[in-house]
């Protein structure tokens, strides 16, 4: 396991989208390569936001980020975009370049017709992790095959809940205007996403159907609905590939001894990503008390890693209020109770496998 592209101030995650371009070289043949610049073999869970709640740009969050929630994990064949808060920005303007430079120049040349397909799993459509859609630039490619998954909360289904944001009132484009092929479906927290190494298109496999024999390369998405976040829960993702396992568990509140459930299905991971927006005393002051908004604070984050016996706890979904030096703290704390933790940062990457 490494962990690289960690920005700082003298190199600010700005232009960390631009070291995806690096990957050209790497495209399928005939194929536009979405697993953008990972190494043969590897798994890399790259992050492009990692605040909650709303986006705080500015000189003192330059270390961490300010952009919301937004994580790609990509193997050579695949790219999974979890969440699409405002760090699906930056994510979709390396994307649409890489696309042009692998056809010639862009949608407008005579060889751009290759397809574009690309997915995005939702944990839940709070504002903060779906607000950056409408300027995802890939979904206005009529070249892109758009696949967004999510669970059906409070009675809505994914696309209507979508679809709501981005009315006349809230938003000048409607999801309808957005040029792309868009499949916009429920899934249920029995189902499983399984991503084939010969084709690109992801397959719902639900759990009455029974799970097809894994290929190299192959990636598989499994769901945990966690009940702990108002007022329908989220979920929680767990991506498996070649032996390597990483779970996405953001918008999580812990119980006491632990949240057991979320504890079985992150059980060994290489990479338990957490929510921990919280501190103990900012959890239970009792001018301003956080208990019951559905997050963890760093201790809860912390013990379900030690009972989980993961191999790397990344702390996500940074309270907007913390800046760096808060969050520099806030690291050094964690590492008091968990060894191999880290603070999630823009442009952060982890990489698996190599």
């Amino acid at each position: 396991m490494a962990i690289s592209n960690l920005p700082s101030a003298a190199h600010p995650k700005k232009g960390s989208a631009q070291e995806d371009l690096r990957a050209v070289d790497q495209a399928q043949a005939g194929s536009s390569n979405n697993g953008g610049n990972s190494s043969k073999g590897a798994l890399v869970v790259k992050f492009w936001g990692v605040r909650g709640s709303y986006p705080v740009p500015g000189p003192k969050t330059v270390k961490y980020g300010g952009n919301t929630s937004c994580v790609e994990i990509r193997n050579p064949y695949h790219r999974i975009i979890f969440d699409a808060g405002t760090g699906i920005i930056g994510l979709g303007d390396a994307i649409l370049s890489e696309y042009r430079a692998q056809n010639g120049g862009g949608p407008d040349s005579s060889d751009a017709e290759k397809a574009l397909v690309l997915s995005i799993l939702l944990s839940h459509t709070h504002h903060d992790h779906i607000q950056a859609l409408p300027f995802f630039q890939p979904a206005y490619l009529s070249q892109t095959s758009l696949y967004v998954f999510g669970p059906q909360l409070l009675g809505f289904d994914l696309r209507e809940s979508i679809s709501e944001t981005m009315n006349a009132r809230y938003c000048p484009v409607r999801l309808e205007e957005m040029n792309s092929h868009k499949i916009i479906a429920n899934m249920a927290d029995t189902d499983r996403l399984l991503f084939r190494n010969s084709n690109k298109v992801p397959r719902v496999i639900s759990a009455r159907e029974e799970l097809p024999a894994l290929h190299h390369e192959d990636l598989l998405v499994t769901m945990l609905h966690s009940y702990s976040h108002p007022k329908d829960g989220v979920y929680v993702f767990k991506v498996q590939n070649n032996g390597h396992t990483v779970v996405y568990a953001t918008d999580t509140e812990g119980y006491t001894g632990g949240d057991s459930r979320l504890i079985k299905f992150a059980q060994d991971a290489d990479v338990l990503i957490h929510d921990a927006q919280y501190t103990h005393e900012e959890y239970t002051d009792l001018l301003s008390p956080k208990q019951g908004f559905g997050h963890s604070t760093v201790d809860m984050a912390c013990e379900v890693a030690h009972k989980a016996q993961v191999k790397q706890l990344v702390l996500f979904h940074h309270d907007p209020r913390h800046d760096d030096e808060s969050m520099a703290r806030v690291e050094a704390y964690a590492r008091q109770h968990f060894k191999n933790v880290i603070a999630a940062q823009e442009g952060m990457e982890i990489h698996l496998g190599e």
